[in-house]
């Protein structure tokens, strides 16, 4: 006896075209998505790379700015005020008598 061959029936062939449509569309829809993000990553990732550049060069400005010889030539050009080295060198001694603590 010969097997009789089934045949695919239309609503069944559709069937599986619209499944595979759907899965095709989610698939490519994923990919696209991927990029997206991956561009977007990209794009925060060389923003950060500017503000910490940035934040560097505001540091480096800040020190430079702050530094003992910048801010002693102001004080002494507008303030005219002065540093003496030698100012903690002179130590004097106090002798304080018992009778002086009660």
């Amino acid at each position: 006896m010969k097997k009789a061959k089934k045949k695919i029936s239309i609503f069944y062939f559709l069937i599986c075209l619209i499944i595979g449509s759907v899965i095709l569309v989610i698939y490519i829809n994923n990919i696209i998505q991927v990029n997206q993000i991956m561009v977007r990553n990209n794009e925060l990732r060389e923003e950060l790379r500017k503000a910490v550049q940035k934040n560097d060069q505001l540091l480096t400005e800040a020190e430079k700015l702050s530094s003992f010889d910048r801010v002693s030539s102001l004080a002494n050009e507008k303030l005219e005020l002065s540093y003496k080295d030698n100012s903690g060198a002179e130590v004097k001694n106090i002798t304080i008598k018992e009778s002086d603590l009660k």
